[in-house]
C-alpha cells in the first residue's frame, strides 16, 4: 500500500513530525481556543494559520536551497528554520 513512495528514515520522521504537530495543534485548540491577531505579515491570523504559513515558507526556502551547491545550503536551511520560527512567534 505504501510502495508508491521511497520511504527513507528522514522522510518518515518528517511525516510523523507533521502528523504529531497537527494532532497537538488540534488538542491545543480544543483546550485553549486561539486568538486572532495582526502580526508583521499584515494579515489577521491565529496560531494555526501561522503554522501553515511557516511550513510553506520553510518548504519554499528549502526547495530553493536544493539548487545551491557547497556549504551555503546549510546556511539556507538555518535561515529557513529561523524565518519559520519568526513567523510562528510574531507573524
Amino acid at each position: 500500500m505504501l510502495q508508491w513512495m521511497a520511504w527513507t528514515t528522514p522522510v518518515a520522521i518528517a511525516f510523523i513530525g507533521v502528523a504529531l504537530m497537527i494532532t497537538g495543534m488540534t488538542i491545543w485548540g480544543h483546550l485553549r481556543p486561539p486568538h486572532r491577531r495582526k502580526g508583521f505579515l499584515g494579515v489577521v491570523t491565529d496560531r494555526g494559520d501561522r503554522v501553515y504559513i511557516s511550513i510553506l515558507a520553510f518548504a519554499v526556502v528549502m526547495v530553493i536551497s536544493f539548487g545551491i551547491e557547497g556549504s551555503n545550503a546549510l546556511y539556507f536551511a538555518l535561515g529557513a528554520a529561523t524565518f519559520s520560527g519568526v513567523i510562528l512567534k510574531w507573524g
